[in-house]
């Protein structure tokens, strides 16, 4: 009988399907199955050909990505003792690469062989998002193993993203260990101290991808005339007021984020006398900008996801275009540019050539001085290009 339900819990693949497998990636799609398992959302099933050769296990759902991947060969693994594993492994690399910084990403997806969990971490808080309904369902054990991994005061569960519906999960952010903090975290994220809101802010309560680079820009701060585009919680504008600008004008839809800038501002003890904070949709205030004429010396363009699915590239396309293009068309000659996609579907050869028609149409000359990557924290697998999703450039740019 035993044989039997085990024979069940198998999925038998098609030829897509096994291709999949052999190049080794985390994701089977229904259409990738001759036959689904007979189990429930979030079992641990065998994945085989045909003939019922197991190649690998992971993790079902009823959603169209129906598995994803925990290991690849005929073994089938103990799915906590798994996890405890890669956790301690994923920490390891980051005391590598992320030593001596006091938050960074702990666990990234796919990238650490652990797809459907994010973990970010906040000193001694970790901010955790389950979404695979095979984690979620275990949710309170994930949380004891990252605890036993790691000493933490609190792990927050920060379940508000999308897609969470297809896996069967629901939307909540709540404390799984410990208390939820009754006040913003003050941490050095990056080269400043910030205020983070476990909670209420975005992501899991800061944007940990892009905390290194605003120092990569510290050459061009001095004196410059700054324009930071969607700055939320003032990270760009933060470190260009440390490192000597001249002024500074923050856009963001929120006004929450730009009061809480208002407050990291003083919080590092500088001014904000010298910064035009400026609350609405980003592509309006920019065309308010145009016809003001105002020229800056550096602008800084990192906007949210425009094409989370291929279906939405095109639109994409004209959103970054029009951003670029009212850039290049405020940037004094000789100034720079830091233009940012976080869209995994946006390629980046997509993202040079937009950028290139956007310098065209504005008769703009740029040479790239810098390309931008995901920082070590946030790995990307090589032969998975949906890991690899945040690209960016920064640009010298002439009339």
């Amino acid at each position: 009988m035993a044989s039997v339900k085990k024979q069940l819990r198998r999925a038998l693949l098609n030829d897509s399907g096994l291709e999949r497998i052999k190049r080794r990636h985390p994701w089977i799609f229904r259409g990738n199955l001759v036959q689904a398992p007979l189990c429930a959302p979030g079992d641990l099933v065998a994945v085989a050909d045909r003939r019922g050769v197991v190649s690998g296990w992971g993790l079902w759902s009823e959603s169209a990505l129906c598995l994803r991947m925990l290991t690849f060969g005929s073994h089938e693994p103990d799915q906590m003792e798994l996890l405890r594993r890669r956790v301690e492994r994923a920490l390891d690399v980051r005391r590598l690469w992320c030593a001596g910084e006091e938050a960074f990403r702990w666990v990234h997806g796919e990238g650490d062989g652990l797809p459907g969990v994010t973990a970010d971490l906040y000193g001694d808080v970790l901010s955790l998002q389950l979404s695979a309904i095979g984690w979620y369902r275990h949710a309170d054990e994930v949380a004891k193993i990252f605890r036993k991994v790691k000493k933490l005061s609190a792990i927050v569960l920060r379940n508000d993203t999308k897609h969470l519906e297809k896996e069967g999960i629901p939307r909540e952010i709540k404390p799984l260990l410990g208390d939820m903090p009754d006040a913003p975290l003050r941490l050095r994220i990056g080269e400043s101290v910030e205020l983070v809101d476990i909670a209420g802010g975005q992501k899991t309560g800061a944007y940990l991808d892009v905390r290194r680079l605003p120092a990569l820009l510290d050459p061009l701060y001095k004196d410059a005339r700054v324009l930071d585009c969607f700055s939320y919680q003032g990270h760009f504008t933060l470190r260009a007021l440390k490192m000597g600008a001249a002024e500074a004008t923050a856009i963001d839809q929120s006004q929450a984020a730009l009061d809480r800038a208002r407050e990291n501002i003083s919080l590092n003890g500088l001014s904000d006398s010298n910064v035009n904070f400026r609350c609405g949709n980003a592509f309006d205030i920019l065309r308010e900008i145009d016809a003001e004429r105002r020229r800056y010396d550096l602008v800084i363009m990192d906007p949210p996801p425009f094409s989370p699915a291929r279906g939405q590239l095109d639109s994409a396309r004209r959103g970054y275009k029009e951003l670029a293009l009212r850039g290049f068309r405020r940037l004094e000659s000789g100034g720079h540019m830091l233009f940012l996609s976080c869209s995994n579907a946006f390629t980046r050869d997509m993202l040079l050539d937009t950028l290139h028609e956007a310098a065209r149409d504005a008769g703009s000359v740029c040479r790239l001085l810098n390309e931008i990557h995901q920082p070590p924290d946030h790995p990307a697998l090589l032969g998975v290009p949906e890991t690899d999703y945040l690209k960016g450039f920064v640009m010298g740019v002439e009339e």
